[in-house]
């Protein structure tokens, strides 16, 4: 459970962007809004999961003869989020939404353009085989429900606080504070993911 923790806490913090745009929709609008984007991200998270988690159980269960091909392809995709978090721009303003639709309007967009990123998958997956979840367990179905728990308890953690946080006190608490804590999350992110790409690399030997 703990490594379904580990994976789905980090799978969230890793949308960048969606964290940025529920401040930013905090800041904007109602609190009703700001729940439908909250729940959109971390529905989409929890289905990627759901895919990930059984997905790679099978791979690594029915084929082991590529297991480090699998943890050379984790680490690629963990250090390419990596430089890609070490490039992306700063948050400047979070005071600069546009007009915002309505809540149901705004859940449909945030979730669809979350399960529309590519790179998604291949991220869960990989943050997966960094926490060694198949390695400290044994790879059956009897495995799976434990690791989804784990998580939806990880997903809920992020978005569930985040979500509060943007709904309750984002007009309150001064704009530069939120901006602040919110450019400390890239470089945190960056790090991150080099460090989990030679976990990957090292459990994969």
């Amino acid at each position: 459970m703990l490594e379904g923790i580990t994976a789905g806490f980090i799978l969230s913090l890793t949308l960048f962007p969606g964290t940025v745009w529920l401040a930013k929709v905090g800041v904007a609008g109602t609190k009703q809004q700001v729940f439908a984007v909250g729940v959109a991200f971390w529905l989409s998270h929890l289905l990627w999961l759901c895919i990930a988690v059984p997905g790679l159980m099978m791979m690594t269960a029915h084929l082991p003869f590529i297991r480090f091909g699998m943890h050379l392809f984790a680490a690629f995709v963990l250090i390419y989020m990596g430089f890609k978090f070490f490039r992306s721009k700063r948050v400047e303003r979070i005071d600069d939404a546009p007009a915002l639709p309505s809540s149901w309007v705004l859940f449909k967009s945030a979730l669809n353009q979350s399960l529309a990123m590519p790179m998604r998958l291949p991220a869960a997956m990989a943050i997966l085989l960094a926490t060694g979840v198949y390695i400290n367990h044994p790879p059956e179905w009897a495995t799976v429900p434990s690791v989804l728990i784990g998580a939806f308890i990880g997903v809920t953690w992020w978005w569930g606080q985040f979500t509060f946080l943007a709904a309750y006190f984002a007009k309150r608490v001064p704009y530069p504070i939120t901006i602040k804590s919110l450019n400390k999350i890239r470089p945190f992110c960056a790090a991150l993911g080099l460090c989990l790409a030679g976990i990957a690399l090292f459990l994969g030997l």
